[in-house]
């Protein structure tokens, strides 16, 4: 006992304050989707995460690093989460460091035996991330709120209208903003046209080593020279030290807006929009650029001088960012889960993964545009909807479009196949569209309410 004593009493000393932030809560289960989904999700809220697959990587990693709470699964293999608590009791007590038990056993027998071995409370599978973030909150009762820490922990500069960025670029008016950064319509001094210019975000305990990755990646949003990307013409460093892009002002409406308003489209005009975005992201994929977050929203419709023009933005910005700066895109839109709603499985569970990682998110872009609703229900629970983008099949589109040729349900299957070897490529894709004999159409009306790019649906000022 004497021992056990001496390493709580060191292990108390070198802890960290709770009332610290970030607070750093280890995640141990040996289901990787709920590894990744807990940890996407605590990040989005501002907690550091610390991940372990069995019981024994979690005491090691409790040995090594200060933690504030721990999530622990019951059923793992090797040592049960039931073994685990019982270790981490030895040494910590229950208000050192609360323990929240994850299981889908719900039995009365295991609830009391986990509280009888000290675990603080009890959550069972399927998730509901709400849930859980409530009891880990009423157990770190100092730890920020959720929506205060993006806002604390997030740094740009944000000029008023009329300042000048590098003496080239005046900003005239900010069109939106977003997780990633501000967008504004703007003037070039030398060129003397209008552009578009988006600051972008830095995480401040990422800052010097995101403005190092900028400084070198920077160059690949200007290395895409496609009809349908959005043109970046200049990126560098403000005066203020934030990274900056200079790009081709749009004028029109995102794909998401559209589908808010109709629903569903028909099949002529869902392969309309789809075939561009297959060669684009074709040409990209060419170049080793992967876009990492094709969805509605970054697919921009614009009205150009001959007609509709479809754009894909924000090319590379994960890349430039840090993939990792996705994770900040876990948010609740209008009651729909954003990015892990078009999340390929392979970038889930960070498994090695090449541009048919965009492919999967332009076959559930497909299943949306004709189904009028996403392959998978969303239902508020982020954790569910990665889960079964990673274990589950959607129900075919002929359930909600009978009418539907039986070559593009099979393609879009195709397209959702969770082992990426199996999915076709964006040039693939854009030949079996091609050989449905659907004649595209080339316009679509222009939603109620719809302003020039930038302003409260500019997809690039939303990451």
């Amino acid at each position: 006992m004497q021992d056990g004593s001496a390493r709580a009493t060191s292990s108390r000393d070198q802890r960290r304050p709770v009332s610290e932030n970030p607070p750093t809560i280890l995640v141990v289960d040996d289901d990787e989707v709920t590894r990744q989904a807990l940890s996407i999700a605590l990040e989005q809220d501002g907690f550091r995460v610390l991940l372990a697959g069995d019981g024994k990587a979690a005491l090691e990693q409790l040995q090594a690093a200060a933690v504030d709470l721990v999530l622990l699964d019951v059923l793992m293999p090797g040592l049960s989460g039931l073994e685990v608590l019982a270790a981490l009791r030895a040494r910590h007590g229950p208000q050192e460091l609360p323990v929240i038990m994850i299981t889908g056993r719900d039995q009365s027998e295991d609830v009391v035996a986990a509280f009888e071995l000290g675990a603080n409370d009890y959550v069972t599978k399927p998730i509901d991330f709400p849930v859980v973030r409530a009891r880990i909150r009423a157990r770190l009762p100092r730890a920020a709120p959720a929506e205060a820490v993006p806002r604390a922990s997030r740094a740009m500069f944000e000029p008023a209208p009329g300042a000048v960025i590098r003496g080239k670029y005046r900003l005239d008016s900010r069109l939106g903003h977003g997780q990633f950064g501000v967008v504004y319509r703007a003037y070039h001094l030398t060129l003397e046209r209008p552009v578009a210019v988006k600051l972008l975000r830095l995480d401040r305990r990422d800052r010097e080593r995101g403005l190092r990755r900028f400084e070198r990646e920077g160059i690949t949003l200007c290395r895409l020279h496609h009809p349908n990307a959005v043109m970046v013409y200049d990126a560098g460093i403000s005066e203020d030290g934030t990274p900056f892009l200079v790009m081709e002002l749009l004028d029109g409406h995102t794909l998401d807006q559209e589908l808010e308003r109709d629903g569903r489209l028909s099949l002529a005009r869902a392969v309309g929009v789809a075939l561009p975005i297959c060669r684009v992201l074709a040409a990209a994929h060419s170049q080793g650029i992967i876009h990492r977050d094709v969805k509605p929203q970054n697919v921009f419709l614009h009205r150009g001088p001959e007609g509709e023009v479809v754009k894909v933005v924000d090319f590379g910005i994960a890349r430039v960012l840090g993939d990792e700066a996705l994770k900040e895109r876990l948010t609740l839109e209008r009651g729909l889960v954003g990015t892990p709603a078009y999340m390929a499985p392979e970038r889930v569970t960070a498994e090695r993964y090449d541009g048919r990682a965009d492919v999967y998110s332009l076959g559930v872009m497909l299943y949306e545009m004709l189904a009028g609703r996403k392959p998978f229900a969303v239902d508020h629970n982020p954790i569910r909807v990665l889960y079964d983008h990673l274990h589950s099949r959607p129900e075919p589109l002929g359930v909600f479009r009978p009418a539907l040729p039986a070559e593009i349900e099979q393609l879009v299957g195709r397209m959702l196949e969770k082992d990426f070897e199996k999915r076709p490529t964006a040039a693939q894709v854009e030949a079996a569209l091609r050989t449905l004999r659907v004649e595209p159409q080339r316009a679509a009306r222009r939603p109620a309410g719809s302003v020039e790019t930038g302003s409260a649906g500019d997809p690039r000022s939303d990451g």
